[in-house]
């Protein structure tokens, strides 16, 4: 069941965090409310206080854009298709068929894991057995 910190502390949130953070101190707000109310360190408080100080409102904002992806959006449906046509799939193979197909290889497996999981697929339900059993 969703509750309301999980809306509070969804992703997509900081900026307002950060912004109600200071004006929540601007209206006289103690900081150990603030940090009670929005789920937040006093070190967050002091830090986003400081920063709107000397930089002014736009430095409240995320600045990080994120980087292009490896996969076109097409490339990504062919390997989800792929992958939903499996009965089992583990990451190495993955990474080899993302290898051969598109030629590079990801640095982090948490892409492949993102792609499994996209494609209905754990790395856990992908295993015909338990690697541990044998």
């Amino acid at each position: 069941m969703l509750t309301l910190d999980d809306v509070i502390d969804a992703k997509g949130h900081l900026e307002m965090k950060r912004a109600l953070a200071v004006k929540m101190l601007q209206k006289g707000f103690k900081t150990e409310d603030i940090c009670s109310l929005l789920n937040v360190s006093d070190a967050f408080v002091s830090k986003w206080k400081i920063i709107f100080k000397n930089q002014g409102p736009t430095a409240l904002k995320l600045h990080y854009k994120g980087g292009t992806g490896l996969l076109t959006e097409a490339e990504r449906e062919v390997i989800i298709y792929h992958l939903r046509n499996q009965q089992n799939y583990s990451i190495e193979e993955l990474k080899d068929y993302i290898e051969r197909h598109y030629g590079f290889v990801y640095q982090s497996k948490q892409s492949y894991y993102d792609l499994l999981k996209e494609a209905g697929l754990s790395w856990h339900q992908s295993q015909a057995v338990n690697p541990k059993k044998t």
